[in-house]
């Protein structure tokens, strides 16, 4: 294994898996910036499709959150048996998580291109922004399986400590999303078309640099295709039905907002919707490296708690939380005070930007919290306890679904963007308090089971 997460100095551990793995997150939301970049300064057109993309965003993440349901399902149990020295029980959780990611991907597609025009329409799109949804999802949908697939099986490599290689192939997608994009956007006058087929060819380059390294003798567990059984599937789903909805129901939430802004706002709802498109994805440069961070350490509480180290597990924990508030509390600074910087890469019209200015100050007042909300929930998925995590995430999301929709009935729309405030605030506070009153306990289980095995030995 690459890095001993048994023995090795535990605060540099931290950081060795920490840091690239947040690194690749914040690379993976390039993919989503930079195609709305682009998009945003195509001529005549440009905030209109912009607007049409915005609507597709959350069901590109949808569909994705699929691999968070296989691929995070199975590497914490991965870690667990690699902790046990069970090296042939990883190899089966990897093979089955393999086909079903495939099989998931499959579906996805059919479901998606049989429904488009309703979806598309339900989720926020007016006769002035089908067109572009419409194109950038179809290409989308057909070259998902590379998306889906890859991510969920990047896990298996972050899980092994190999955090620098699974931030290589984040790095590989997003480089060459980020060269083929003007390329095919302008260069080859394909518009929202070009931007989707320059995403799909960066996925399928990152979901083949995966697939080569998992079969190649550098991986400490390597990728079979054999074991499989409805048994191994249940408990891949089982502990990864937290993460999976935590992604999925923050895509039905954001889709929800744009349903709610489409409805609520009576004069121009596109202008609305382009300014979320800007939000939402300044947004995922809070929640996507913060989720890296916590994804990073979580092969240390897994790996730890399989070998009953319950003092690493502690450490891991506190660290994991250090580095989720520190960098929580720099993005909402820059939110707060320097977000124009952010908003003007769009090329936004003057009552966009206005929009999107005072939209960002309010969807990310609750940031300085988050901390507890990601650590705690992806602690209690590395050690096995998802069912807490489940509740814990539900209650997040019902309670933003809930103020999404509530808001706009008393107040002005532009204060729908505090449901994610509001909801962050309750939801963290309730998160770290459930946490921290079965965290002993679950530790302390964990101790009686090695006192078992001493006792045995």
């Amino acid at each position: 294994m690459n890095n001993d997460l048994a023995n090795a100095n535990l605060k540099k551990l931290v950081l060795k898996l920490a840091i690239p793995s947040m690194i690749a997150q914040f690379i993976n939301v390039l993919y989503g910036i930079v195609d709305r970049i682009f998009i945003s300064n195509i001529s005549g057109y440009g905030e209109l499709a912009l607007a049409g993309v915005g609507i597709a965003a959350p069901i590109t993440t949808l569909f994705t959150s699929f691999s968070f349901l296989i691929g995070q399902g199975g590497a914490p149990l991965v870690a667990m048996k690699l902790g046990e020295r069970d090296k042939k029980s990883a190899e089966r959780i990897m093979a089955n998580s393999f086909l079903f990611l495939i099989l998931t991907s499959i579906l996805l597609t059919v479901i998606f291109l049989t429904l488009r025009k309703p979806i598309l329409y339900l989720f926020g799109a007016s006769d002035n922004t089908y067109e572009y949804a419409s194109s950038y999802m179809t290409i989308y949908a057909i070259g998902s399986i590379f998306a889906i697939t890859g991510l969920g099986l990047n896990s298996f490599i972050t899980c092994q400590g190999y955090s620098k290689i699974a931030m290589t192939s984040v790095v590989i997608g997003a480089l060459t999303n980020i060269i083929l994009d003007p390329i095919l956007i302008f260069n080859a006058n394909l518009g929202v078309a070009g931007a989707a087929y320059a995403t799909v060819i960066a996925q399928a380059l990152s979901f083949l640099f995966v697939f080569i390294f998992l079969l190649s003798k550098f991986s400490g567990v390597n990728l079979k295709f054999t074991g499989y059984s409805f048994k191994t599937l249940k408990q891949i789903i089982a502990v990864g039905f937290s993460p999976f909805l935590i992604s999925a129901t923050d895509s039905i939430i954001l889709i929800c907002l744009n349903a709610v802004l489409k409805s609520s706002v009576k004069d121009n709802p596109d202008l609305f919707i382009s300014a979320n498109t800007i939000v939402l994805s300044f947004m995922t440069l809070i929640s996507l490296p913060l989720s890296g961070i916590t994804l990073g350490v979580q092969p240390i509480l897994s790996f730890n708690y399989g070998a009953s180290n319950n003092k690493r597990v502690k450490k891991a924990f506190y660290g994991m939380l250090s580095l989720c508030g520190i960098y929580c509390i720099v993005m909402l600074i820059l939110a707060q005070l320097f977000n124009g910087f952010f908003i003007n890469i769009f090329n936004p019209s003057i009552d966009v930007y206005n929009l999107a200015n005072k939209a960002i100050r309010l969807y990310t007042i609750g940031v300085l919290l988050l901390p507890f909300q990601w650590a705690c929930v992806d602690s209690l998925v590395g050690l096995g306890k998802s069912n807490i995590a489940i509740w814990l995430s539900l209650f997040r999301k019902i309670s933003i679904f809930a103020l999404t929709v509530l808001i706009p009935q008393f107040f002005s729309p532009i204060y729908t963007f505090l449901s994610e405030s509001i909801g962050d605030l309750i939801c963290s506070i309730t998160s770290a308090i459930v946490f921290f009153l079965v965290f002993e306990k679950i530790l302390n289980k964990n101790k009686i089971k090695e006192e078992v095995l001493d006792s045995i030995d």
